[in-house]
């Protein structure tokens, strides 16, 4: 495999770079969050300058892809740097960076409006501006069922409000929900560039691969029994708004201090089928150890970006004090650590919650 960073200015287009000398881990890929990559450029020759003078690696003046095997793998922004001794640290991240801490500047309001359709509205207004259009396009269903807003209690989306376009986009993903991520990839010699919603999720469960320690996973897998995900008790909240939302509520007494969660599921009308939800989500919270992370090898039994953010993969080991392991788990962020090996940053897949449930 051969990798390299792919420098482009982001108002022209141009390509100032097709080799970046830049050492780096990979570029991290989210699931429903700003991916990233760090690198560090050895001292300054001369050689870190375009033809027009400027730095290649500018601060929020340049796009920066790693392409591997003519596949563009991750792409972002530049947007800060500083040196550390006499090397250049740079911190890159992923284009939906650009709408947190963007303003939105127009006016919506509606009684009944899809969450596609506000995100498609963020976006086109976060890209209407002078010196604003990073060329992406959002793609992914028109609809999901799920409305928001009603007569008494519209949706609002309003400039002199100064919502955040990048925490709102945030919000309408959990409230929905869906999931998103990037995608960037070469059409001719133009670098595309996609804003990619799922609904009612990315990904799907991969039973063509296999996840073995000892085997293709590098070391020992290391579960943890993360508190501040356990509940004892969930709030349901379903269609509508204000006091006129579908509520509904579960707890069980287990011997410990109660914790309790909310759970918004906004495409959800029936209270009944509120209260299969709340009870699937009570005993998720209960679930035991999970793995926040995996290291892996490349290997026939699946190679290194087989994968897709979103997926479910099978973590299978041998660990003191609990026995065999075998949980499944979601893919939620993964970075190259090498050509063959991948890091995968994992949460159990019982821990999710899916639109589609009216």
């Amino acid at each position: 495999m051969s990798t390299r960073y792919i420098a482009q200015r982001v108002l022209t287009g141009e390509v100032i770079d097709w080799a970046v000398p830049i050492a780096t881990d990979g570029g991290t890929q989210e699931l429903s969050a700003v991916g990233s990559l760090s690198g560090t450029v050895a001292p300054d020759t001369g050689a870190m300058r375009a033809r027009d003078g400027r730095l290649v690696l500018e601060e929020w003046g340049t796009f920066l892809y790693e392409e591997t095997d003519d596949e563009i793998r991750w792409g972002g922004l530049v947007i800060s740097s500083g040196w550390k001794g006499r090397e250049w640290s740079v911190e890159c991240a992923g284009f939906t960076t650009y709408a947190t801490g963007t303003p939105f500047t127009g006016e919506l309001v509606s009684a009944s409006i899809d969450p596609v359709d506000v995100v498609r509205r963020i976006w086109a207004d976060v890209q209407a501006g002078p010196d604003s259009d990073l060329g992406l396009t959002v793609v992914g269903p028109t609809s999901t069922g799920v409305r928001l807003g009603t007569a008494e209690d519209p949706y609002e989306l309003v400039w002199y409000n100064t919502p955040d376009c990048g925490r709102e986009l945030s919000d309408l993903a959990k409230d929905a929900p869906f999931d998103f991520t990037e995608r960037h990839y070469w059409q001719g010699d133009t670098i595309r560039h996609e804003f990619v919603i799922g609904y009612p999720r990315l990904g799907r469960r991969r039973t063509d691969l296999t996840f073995l320690q000892g085997v293709n996973i590098t070391a020992n897998i290391e579960p943890g029994i993360g508190g501040d995900d356990f509940a004892n008790g969930v709030i349901g909240l379903g269609a509508g708004e204000g006091r006129g939302a579908v509520r509904r509520e579960t707890s069980k007494r287990d011997g410990r201090l109660r914790r309790t969660k909310v759970l918004a599921a906004k495409d959800v009308t029936q209270e009944a089928r509120l209260d299969a939800i709340i009870r699937d989500e009570l005993q998720r919270r209960q679930s035991g150890a999970s793995v926040a992370s995996i290291t892996v090898v490349d290997h026939p039994n699946a190679r290194v970006g087989s994968w897709a953010i979103g997926d479910d993969i099978l973590v299978t080991g041998e660990l003191p004090w609990l026995g065999r392991y075998e949980e499944w788990h979601r893919i939620i962020g993964w970075a190259p650590s090498s050509p063959t090996r991948g890091v995968l940053k994992l949460a159990l897949s019982d821990s999710f919650t899916y639109g589609g449930t009216a």
